[in-house]
């Protein structure tokens, strides 16, 4: 008898004496709570599974043995914004024409594992969604085969990593923006050390990355630095204080050179100081080009100042032997009068004139040289009074000339010299009563308008004016724009009104039109003038 005939015969046995089916009935229980339990247990690892799966990946699918998708989980639409079903029945290489590859190589390697069916991991491409956004992700796959070894397809995932690819992008462009900085950037930890030096660095120190990195920034010490330079420089980053200053380094080579450094220190995402960000711009350059500017400054200084000394010593010489000549030439026409014909007479009276003339140029001259160098203090003075007081050393010639001249009631307090100011107002206010139109009363104004940072003073005439191509030289020394014969004058009282103004810190300037008048403005700097008016 067989074992299957005995078993069943030990059944029927068995099923037959109370006993038996009890025994029957437990083993039963056993084998059905063994399988529920086994049942239980895959399907808590099957959670399992799919929980850890969902933490690495967002989505599932499946593809035949062509490599054609012929499932993708729902995960797919929720990530990308595109319907799972887009992908059956087509193959990854085929949707190469509408994703944004990382690069072809890549394809390349993809399409040859693929081919050999081997498994591939993380290989990244982008989606384009329904509205043209790209959506980075990056896919892995394990071939499936049949017991008898035939390639039936892949399984695999998927998980969006834009986020990821833009960050990475993000780091990529500052890293290219700090390597191709105009500047030295320089990161060290808190001990000192060199961590990171950018391309700048190396062109400017001439130490490649390799000899900097580990280094301390002493190397480049010149010890040229004023005493406390790098005390002071400590003390702030130990206090967690921004430091900027000049250094004098040495290159490589041993040439010193001049950097413009700012040295701050960098927080952790804890808060603490992790490291020091140095930023340092080569001012070589600079530094010469302004030592070179000051040796020229001081040059042409003490030129300035031997040509005021000599214009002035030169001028008040020149005086003497001029009134010997005037007085001599006085004394001549009183003794020799009588005797003297009339072209002699006029001869005599030329050279008188002449000298005249001569020493009244010489007293500009001298008053042109001492501005700015011999001068009163600066002081606050009312441009009224100043005006008030040009105006009582041109009584007689507006007397004469039968002027009108008005004075706006609003004029400023300045911080000035009195003296120069009301040598400026003269000259403006004796120029207007010079050039005058035949038969038309001379009418003069000062006034004065608010110009945001400066007050602008006007004196405005109605005479013969000035063509507009003379408008830029009517300041500069001994310019004359009609003859001597014409109108008197040394060429020098405009020069005076500009010198006066710029000692000031202002400025002058002229606007005109011939046959109507002129204007000439003279702008005060607010920064030297009173918040008020009188």
């Amino acid at each position: 008898m067989g074992d299957r005939a005995k078993a069943d015969n030990l059944g029927a046995e068995d099923a037959a004496s109370p006993g038996g089916a009890e025994a029957r009935c437990a083993a039963l229980e056993a084998e059905n709570a063994r399988l529920t339990a086994q049942c239980r247990a895959l399907r808590d690892a099957e959670a399992r599974a799919r929980a850890f799966a969902a933490t690495a990946v967002d989505w599932f699918w499946e593809s035949d043995r062509d490599c054609r998708f012929v499932w993708v989980s729902d995960g797919f639409r929720t990530v990308t914004g595109l319907p799972p079903e887009s992908l059956i029945g087509r193959r990854q290489t085929d949707l190469a024409a509408e994703t944004v590859a990382a690069d072809e190589e890549s394809w390349r390697r993809h399409d040859a594992d693929l081919a050999a069916h081997l498994p591939f991991r993380d290989f990244k491409c982008g989606h384009l969604d329904p509205e043209g956004r790209v959506h980075w992700v990056k896919v892995s796959g394990i071939p499936r085969f049949t017991p008898e070894g035939a390639f039936l397809g892949y399984y695999g995932s998927g998980a969006d990593i834009t986020s990821t690819i833009q960050s990475a992008h993000r780091l990529a462009l500052l890293t290219r923006a700090v390597e191709q900085c105009p500047v030295s950037i320089v990161i060290t930890n808190l001990q000192g050390q060199i961590e990171y030096v950018n391309q700048k660095f190396v062109e400017v120190t001439g130490y490649g990355r390799d000899e900097a990195i580990g280094q301390n920034p002493r190397i480049l010490n010149s010890r040229c630095n004023p005493p406390g330079t790098f005390e002071g420089l400590w003390a702030a980053l130990s206090s967690g204080r921004q430091w900027e200053g000049e250094l004098i380094n040495r290159r490589k080579d041993g040439a010193l050179y001049w950097e413009y450094a700012s040295i701050q220190p960098i927080s952790g995402l804890d808060g603490e100081v992790t490291n020091y960000l140095a930023i340092k711009s080569d001012i070589t350059a600079q530094k010469r080009n302004e030592a070179r500017l000051a040796a020229l400054v001081e040059e042409l200084r003490h030129s300035n100042e031997d040509l005021e000394q000599f214009a002035y010593v030169a001028s008040h010489d020149l005086r003497q032997p001029l009134r010997m000549i005037s007085a001599y030439l006085g004394l001549l026409d009183k003794r020799l009068a009588a005797a003297l014909d009339d072209e002699t007479r006029q001869f005599l009276g030329f050279a008188l004139d002449g000298a005249k003339r001569l020493d009244r140029m010489i007293i500009d001259l001298l008053h042109y040289s001492r501005i700015g160098r011999v001068s009163s203090p600066m002081n606050p003075v009312a441009l009224a009074e100043v005006v008030k007081d040009s105006l009582r050393h041109l009584e007689v010639a507006v007397a004469e000339a039968g002027a009108e001249v008005r004075v706006a009631d609003d004029l400023p307090v300045c911080i000035g010299d009195r003296s120069e100011l009301v040598r400026l107002f003269q000259n403006l206010i004796g120029n207007a009563l010079t050039y005058v139109r035949p038969g038309v009363p001379p009418r003069i104004g000062v006034t004065c308008r608010d110009g945001g940072a400066e007050w602008v003073v006007a004196v405005a005439d109605n005479g013969v004016g000035i063509a507009p191509g003379d408008l830029g030289r009517v300041f500069g020394i001994f310019q004359r724009l009609v003859s001597r014969e014409a109108v008197e004058g040394t060429g020098i009282g405009l020069a005076i009104c500009r010198k006066i103004a710029e000692h000031h810190g202002g400025r002058i300037w002229a606007e005109s039109e011939p046959g109507r008048g002129s204007t000439f403005l003279v702008a005060l700097p607010k920064a030297i003038a009173a918040a008020g008016r009188d």
